[in-house]
């Protein structure tokens, strides 16, 4: 008889368990737990990836899944916008704009050397302009040989190439034209079909086209001078997304006559050099939305913005591995036993902490999460709203806060400091400052606090801070901004302020971030967009999270900190503000949210599991 090992060479191993690393594709082992054989099968699906920081249609982009870059577009109200955004592989953050905002153009290259072309600029207007990205900032390129919008492009900075598009006043092109760096020069070669909203992958010598308007789903391969008509789409449409190469290109998304159709707008299908395979579908249908377009194969696709019956920031991965993806989320907790908005809060994902806030009345409540559901304990020392807090669930403080039926006590309600053991809290030292809104990060016997709302309002929003050792304040330096009701994680000698109401009115939303060095503030990555009334973030100065707050309106938007600047992360399932969140955790990889408005006052708790990767094991059987 023939065995397994007379035809490849080695005897199947036994394993107790399944491997989770050192596999490839194919490879059969014996699970002795199980009593099965298992293989490696690689797996195609689609992932949800973070939403861009400003939803669009209409953009362009190039470079890699963790590394892309997409610019342009059009946000709902804007006719042309020059905001360009990076991904790194789980977050978008914003880049430098284009010089010229514009929209319906090409682009090429990769984050670091990217290359934008052609479109309409904010005045309606047909563009010959091109620009060039270095991974921080726009300079003005060549200029095209013919106007058009509609158009596509792959390859990269010093060997892009322009394919298709409309020109004025209203006309399909198959003009091609090659980029070398500076300067543009009109390819002897034109596309077979003249055709515009066309999708495109590939390089300069190597370049592929399909779908687009006037024939759907003909494909066509440039091998730099020449276009050659091959094999038909599967579904044939317009407006869609590419990227890959000319033997592993990849297309999704689209329409076919300018509105939403779910099946084309979710459709996506893998070239290989010969014939198109239908693969799995996208979960948001859309179109006109931005891919990689040259860059990366069929197994790593990237899918951003776009437009289903409003412009969208969201943003969807393609993978084909071995590897079985589920990207993270934010799902649903236990509820607060008493909703509650301006609240207190600090911990972390498996045990949080929650007191104080308001509905009505203005609450001294004060509960313990530990992971699942929420816990009623003893009460804070008082009634108050919009305290300070920070620490674990075993060493926590509150600060100051807002008692509006005692203001003309005022201001001995805004100084006190509550310490919690995890079971009873005590009064610490008095805040040297009347503030209510202010932000702490750090322990216990080590905090930072700073900025706040003095009352009566105005003089409005301060920037004093100070530390506390445990038992007592000492006035620190001044904050670089004044702000209230911000986010605040970290520690006393590396902390971060974000956000909050502002300067130079009492309550403007603020996109600035400082961070604390245990002296003295400094400007940190600007947040992905101004907000106030944060609902509030965690982790270190380094590793940070913040979710929730009001732009205005109320948003679901998270982002992470990675020590230098903000990347969008997955939103919330539901917008809220004036929550709080578990500040101490040890990373952004875990989150917790809890309470707040949304715009009505709520209980429901959030919380955050980051991506996670597994080896695609297959049982075999016999049929």
């Amino acid at each position: 008889m023939t065995t397994y090992r007379n035809i490849h060479g080695r005897s199947i191993q036994s394993l107790a368990t399944d491997p989770t690393e050192s596999v490839a594709e194919g490879q059969i082992w014996y699970n002795t737990t199980s009593d099965t054989f298992k293989s490696i099968v690689a797996l195609a699906a689609w992932s949800s990836g973070a939403n861009l920081a400003t939803a669009r249609e209409q953009n362009a982009g190039g470079g890699t899944q963790d590394a892309a870059f997409t610019c342009g577009g059009t946000p709902p109200g804007s006719p042309a916008s020059a905001l360009t955004e990076e991904y790194n592989g789980s977050g978008w953050a914003v880049g430098g704009a284009l010089g010229t905002g514009r929209r319906l153009h090409g682009a090429a290259g990769t984050q670091t050397a990217g290359l934008a072309f052609a479109g309409l600029i904010s005045t309606g207007t047909y563009t010959t302009t091109s620009e060039e990205y270095d991974g921080s900032s726009w300079t003005g390129g060549g200029t095209m040989n013919t106007e058009r919008r509609d158009v596509n492009g792959f390859g990269i900075q010093t060997a892009g190439v322009a394919v298709g598009g409309r020109t004025p006043p209203n006309a399909s092109t198959g003009a091609t034209e090659e980029y070398n760096g500076s300067a543009w020069s009109s390819s002897p070669g034109s596309l077979n079909t003249a055709r515009e909203d066309l999708g495109a992958a590939g390089i300069l010598t190597a370049g592929l086209a399909f779908g687009g308007e006037n024939d759907l789903d003909a494909t066509e391969e440039y091998d730099g001078s020449t276009w050659t008509t091959v094999n038909n789409m599967n579904t044939g449409r317009k407006l869609l997304t590419g990227s890959g190469t000319q033997t592993a290109a990849l297309a999704a998304s689209g329409t076919t006559d300018g509105t939403l159709s779910p099946s084309v707008g979710i459709a996506s299908e893998e070239y290989d050099g010969t014939d198109w395979t239908n693969t799995t579908s996208m979960t948001t249908a859309r179109f006109n939305a931005s891919g990689l377009q040259g860059t990366g194969t069929s197994n790593a696709g990237l899918v951003a913005g776009g437009y289903t019956t409003t412009a969208v920031g969201t943003t969807e991965e393609y993978n084909k591995s071995i590897n079985t993806i589920t990207a993270g989320a934010w799902a649903s907790g236990g509820n607060l036993n008493t909703a509650r908005y301006s609240l207190g809060g600090f911990g972390t994902a498996t045990a949080g902490v929650a007191m104080c806030g308001r509905d009505s009345p203005i609450y001294q409540a004060t509960e313990e999460y530990d992971g699942s559901s929420w816990t009623t304990v003893n009460n804070y020392p008082q009634t108050v709203v919009d305290l300070g807090s920070t620490g674990v669930l075993t060493a926590g403080l509150g600060l100051g806060g807002l008692d509006p039926p005692s203001i003309p006590s005022w201001p001995t309600t805004g100084v006190l400091t509550g310490e919690y053991d995890g079971t009873n809290w005590t009064t610490g030292g008095s805040y040297p400052y009347t503030a209510w809104g202010t932000g702490c990060a750090g322990t216990q016997t080590a905090t930072v606090a700073g900025g706040g709302h003095n009352y009566p309002m105005p003089p409005g929003n301060k920037n004093n801070s100070s530390e506390y050792d445990g038992s007592s304040w000492t006035a620190g330096n001044t904050m670089s901004q004044a702000r209230a009701l911000f986010a605040s994680s970290g520690s006393q000698t590396a902390a971060l302020f974000t956000g909050g109401r502002s300067s130079p009115g009492v309550e403007d939303p603020t996109n600035k971030t400082e961070e604390y060095d245990g002296t003295n503030f400094s400007s940190g990555g600007n947040y992905i967009t101004a907000i106030k009334e944060n609902t509030q973030g965690g982790g270190p100065q380094t590793s940070a999270y913040m979710t929730g707050g009001t732009i205005p309106p109320t948003t679901s938007n998270t982002a992470h900190y990675d020590g230098t600047a903000w990347a969008t992360a997955p939103s919330l399932p539901a917008g809220k503000t004036l929550g709080n969140a578990a500040s101490n955790t040890t990373d952004n990889t875990t989150g917790l949210c809890f309470g707040g408005s949304a715009p009505g006052t709520t209980n429901a708790t959030f919380d955050f599991t980051a991506e996670t990767t597994a080896i695609n094991a297959k049982t075999l059987t016999t049929s």
